[in-house]
């Protein structure tokens, strides 16, 4: 029992160090959202893009061809919302969106690794549980609230939805549905993570899944409103 509970800390600590080593590297992308002028933004995105089309058709997987090719898309409008996002509501909006998406995720991830529980979609993503889902939600709430003002003055501010329960609880969920929408397609074709880009976290798609499905809501509302 011991030496169980010694390895399981020690899992923990290890997965955890590998998280946080590989979350400094999305602190440049940060930095370039701040200080790329649009276009060269888009040339970003889009070879980001490229990657993304890599990993999903991985000559290490073989068919599919069909649910691959929907993923594609799927991250095709999920980028292209991102870059909208940008070119209406600046570089703050984008903020905005990597802040729901990557705080949710961190939430699920610890909340759930301390907390563990009843599983959220056992058959879909079977470490992601109900504690997680609540702790995420929860950490990505507290992140907008205390961000909110870095807003106010900006295009963003005007926006029917921003800062409002029902709109911040929308995109807290749609990154949820993103993390699953990804984990269900890899379930589909058999792979765990979709490349070893980034240790810890695996693969471009699997660090972006979240932040496109926000990107996708957040413009439908905007477009919609």
């Amino acid at each position: 029992m011991v030496s169980e509970i010694i390895t399981g800390k020690v899992s923990f600590n290890y997965d955890l160090l590998k998280r946080i080593l590989s979350g400094f590297l999305f602190a440049p992308m940060i930095a370039l959202v701040l200080i790329l002028s649009e276009n060269n933004f888009r040339i970003l995105c889009w070879l980001a893009y490229l990657v993304i089309a890599f990993e999903i058709f991985s000559p290490k997987v073989k068919g599919y061809y069909l649910i691959r090719s929907l993923a594609l898309l799927f991250c095709f409008f999920g980028m292209k919302s991102f870059i909208y996002c940008r070119q209406f509501f600046g570089s703050m909006g984008c903020i905005l969106l990597i802040c729901v998406s990557s705080f949710t995720d961190m939430g699920g991830y610890f909340f759930g690794r301390m907390f563990k529980g009843p599983k959220l979609c056992p058959k879909i993503s079977p470490n992601k549980t109900w504690s997680g889902f609540f702790g995420g939600v929860l950490l990505a709430n507290l992140c907008v609230f205390f961000i909110r003002d870095f807003f106010y003055a900006g295009p963003i501010s005007s926006s029917v939805f921003y800062l409002r329960f029902w709109g911040v609880e929308l995109l807290v969920l749609s990154a949820v549905g993103g993390d699953l929408l990804e984990s269900m397609f890899k379930r589909y074709i058999g792979v765990k993570d979709m490349s070893k880009l980034f240790p810890g976290h695996g693969g471009l798609l699997d660090r972006l899944d979240s932040l496109l499905m926000v990107s996708i809501v957040f413009t439908l509302i905007d477009i919609f409103l």
